[in-house]
């Protein structure tokens, strides 16, 4: 498999290279969900250590969406060539995409509602049951986690950080034509601290709209009750590391990834 979208995926996925970031996947789908969304873009964060992620992630989300979407991955490589990004990269960055993931609503040109997401997750349901979710009224939703992990690594030997709000930034749905989202500039992400960022310091708490946390379930630290649906994950987040990594590969859910995993490559085939 290849980190860059360049060929045609086995449910119709094509390449459009008329983008910010050229190479994106679409899946052809005709159905529309409500009248927020007719296309969803999607912004999955890459990092070249964790290619095989970002594969699988892409497929989670073409594979059961019912819904028009289109993904694109973040690769800082190509922003920079493009003078998008100029930051240097810090001794807590544990990707590539700590910081560029901000740049989503510039990268959808501040139009509709679009998406950003970290590579590690794994798609159980159909995305338009999220977009379902979608409210006009907020700049931004997200699973609001309370979430402090006890680890002092992650993935591969990464350093963990504490912080407020910590992961409500690795899923986020963007109103990118909000008026406060179009601070968000290239300027403003490579000049502004974690902090200020991750955050989301550029808004108001209630233009922060809730997810339920089963869109964000947290690998380690979300739990399932047995017979309660509303607690089964719709897409999981390993957030201290999946399979892919040696150290991670019996981790919780790893074989539900792996799964996929076999899948993925068999499509690609």
């Amino acid at each position: 498999m290849s980190g860059a979208a360049d060929a045609h995926h086995s449910n119709g996925a094509s390449v459009n290279n008329s983008h910010p970031i050229p190479q994106n996947l679409s899946n052809g789908n005709g159905n529309h969900a409500n009248g927020n969304v007719k296309s969803l873009k999607i912004f999955i964060g890459y990092d070249p250590k964790e290619d095989v992620a970002y594969e699988v992630c892409r497929y989670s989300l073409l594979k059961r969406a019912s819904i028009p979407i289109e993904i694109f991955p973040i690769k800082q490589c190509e922003l920079r060539q493009k003078g998008v990004y100029w930051r240097e990269r810090g001794k807590l960055e544990s990707t590539e995409f700590s910081f560029s993931r901000f740049l989503t609503p510039y990268l959808a040109n501040y139009e509709g509602w679009a998406m950003f997401v970290d590579c590690d997750f794994l798609y159980l349901d159909d995305i338009k049951k999220l977009v379902d979710l979608i409210d006009d009224k907020y700049a931004i939703m997200c699973v609001q986690h309370d979430y402090a992990p006890k680890e002092t690594t992650k993935m591969d030997g990464a350093v963990q950080t504490v912080y407020p709000r910590k992961n409500w930034s690795s899923m986020v749905l963007y109103n990118c034509g909000h008026p406060k989202n179009k601070n968000l500039t290239p300027e403003l992400v490579n000049k502004e601290t974690g902090a200020f960022l991750h955050r989301f310091q550029w808004l108001n708490d209630d233009e922060i709209g809730e997810i339920p946390f089963v869109w964000n379930f947290l690998v380690g630290h979300n739990k399932i009750v047995e017979g309660d649906e509303s607690t089964f994950p719709k897409a999981i987040h390993y957030t201290l590391g999946g399979p892919w990594f040696e150290q991670w590969k019996d981790c919780e859910f790893g074989d539900v990834w792996l799964n996929e995993l076999e899948e993925c490559e068999k499509a690609s085939v």
